[in-house]
């Protein structure tokens, strides 16, 4: 079955559809609430009334809801992505990769600079509308500049209708189709979000120490760049995931570790470093300069993540000196996602540095 279609595994039993209703009723009293306290609180008032009001419904749904129920409330990717085309008046262009993958175009296909994007989720549920709103965003404020870009999103298989590494093998499958229709290497920012970051992580593994089963890229000169916004770099449970709990998060380490159990079902001691980033050796990254040319790195100075991915950059820093890592003061886990997502697409400076990077590295 293709990546999208809900299989009858995933669908809600009627107990299931019971609890769902019920853990959802409290909903808004518990943001009401959240509301008020934000009042007595400068860092939460200062994001807006809409921000503290979204952060706390997802922490609220994440920690209370079981696999199925958070796929159902927040859904499939290739569903967000035909409602969202259809919401800008514009087709949907999908093309069939197979084994279960496709890739979603937002906005018309473009080769000449390409922007192949994973979205997040934890592997279990698919991207928001958020992530091609940002990207439109993007591509609007490039083509001003005079470099526009093609934006394709990888509708990936998810747990547990697929394990790793399928999404790897599919990640392949991409950007063999992108570099067959046109597209060259170094005109190909590979970016991703939370779990997408990771699979920015596991591709650009593949390519310095090719994963025994899974297809080879065979690629002359290096990609232009990879994008981790929130990498999900630490999947199974570590003392690091508990460090920085206090900051708001719309995540927390024990929803994390419940994810992470299904995550990693299978999957070898010898796949686990292109799954889990700072799973890997100390040398991993040594010769990951010869793959892609510049590489940026992102973090949400008040997410459960941060210091996980602090440790992860500084073993990618040590191999790749155009390396770059910005640390968003004030943000959550995928914190420019959620700008958009309640429409405050000027907050903060994450997004407009992230703009300048892509356009440095699309020079």
């Amino acid at each position: 079955m293709g990546a999208g279609q809900v299989l009858p595994r995933n669908r809600l039993s009627i107990s299931e559809r019971v609890s769902l209703v019920f853990k959802l009723l409290p909903l808004p009293a518990v943001v009401s609430w959240s509301l008020v306290k934000s009042l007595f609180s400068s860092s939460a008032w200062s994001k807006g009334w809409r921000r503290v009001a979204f952060n706390q419904a997802c922490l609220w749904a994440f920690t209370r809801l079981n696999r199925r129920q958070v796929r159902a409330v927040f859904g499939e990717t290739f569903d967000m992505y035909n409602g969202f085309m259809k919401s800008i008046k514009m087709e949907p262009l999908v093309e069939e990769l197979g084994d279960g993958a496709r890739l979603l175009w937002v906005g018309p296909k473009r080769t000449e600079r390409v922007v192949l994007y994973f979205h997040g989720g934890g592997f279990l549920f698919g991207g928001l509308d958020a992530v091609p709103k940002l990207w439109i965003h993007m591509q609007e404020n490039l083509k001003q500049r005079g470099k526009p870009i093609g934006v394709a999103l990888l509708n990936y298989s998810l747990i547990p209708d697929a394990t790793f590494p399928t999404t790897l093998k599919q990640t392949v499958l991409a950007i063999q189709h992108l570099i067959s229709s046109g597209a060259k290497p170094e005109n190909i920012i590979l970016g991703g979000d939370s779990a997408g970051g990771a699979m920015v992580h596991g591709i650009l593994s593949h390519l310095v120490h090719p994963l025994e089963g899974v297809p080879k890229l065979n690629v002359s000169v290096p990609f232009a760049g990879a994008y981790l916004m929130s990498p999900w770099v630490t999947i199974r449970d570590d003392k690091i995931l508990y460090t920085n709990q206090d900051g708001g998060d719309i995540l927390t380490p024990p929803m994390l570790v419940y994810w992470s159990s299904t995550v990693f079902e299978n999957v070898t001691p010898e796949a686990a470093p292109y799954l889990e980033g700072n799973a890997a050796p100390e040398s991993w990254f040594e010769g990951v300069d010869k793959v892609v040319k510049r590489i940026l790195i992102t973090a949400g100075d008040d997410e459960v993540l941060r210091d996980s991915i602090v440790k992860y950059t500084k073993s990618v820093e040590k191999f790749h000196p155009e390396a770059t890592f910005f640390m968003d003061e004030g943000g959550v886990h995928v914190d420019p996602y959620i700008c958009f997502a309640v429409g405050q697409p000027d907050r903060g400076k994450l997004i407009p540095f992230t703009l300048e990077w892509l356009d440095k590295t699309f020079s």
